[in-house]
């Protein structure tokens, strides 16, 4: 019978024991994001602007996601180093367009740019 691994401890080793007693390291990491990382939303009458500051991840670590149109889902996974993991889910009013995102990120800084649906363009979603 194979026992599931005993839970991570933060300040261990982080090495667990499988059910054949070979030592490994956890899948995904369990260390709290950067403390300088953040998140800052602006809103303009044309759209929706997030800074986020995802320092020590790369592009390819981030993953964007809409939830029934309402929710953005930000994470960002580090599997290098002592690892990192960070996610936020921001919802939105019924103007925002989250099928029109757009993001960039360089590197340091993810900027996302939500449209806004004027009241005349959002009749034609729900009419």
């Amino acid at each position: 019978m194979i026992l599931p691994p005993d839970p991570y401890v933060p300040g261990s080793s982080g090495l667990q024991v499988n059910g054949s007693g070979a030592p490994h390291l956890p899948f995904l990491s369990h260390a709290p994001p950067p403390a300088d990382s953040y998140i800052q939303v602006e809103t303009t009458p044309r759209d929706y602007q997030l800074n986020v500051r995802l320092p020590g991840f790369s592009r390819d670590g981030i993953t964007l996601a809409s939830k029934k149109r309402r929710v953005l889902h930000i994470v960002a996974d580090r599997w290098d180093g002592d690892g990192g993991h960070f996610e936020r889910r921001i919802s939105f009013g019924y103007d925002a367009d989250l099928v029109q995102v757009k993001a960039e990120f360089d590197g340091e800084m993810l900027r996302v740019v939500i449209p806004r649906r004027t009241p005349s363009s959002m009749g034609q979603c729900f009419g």
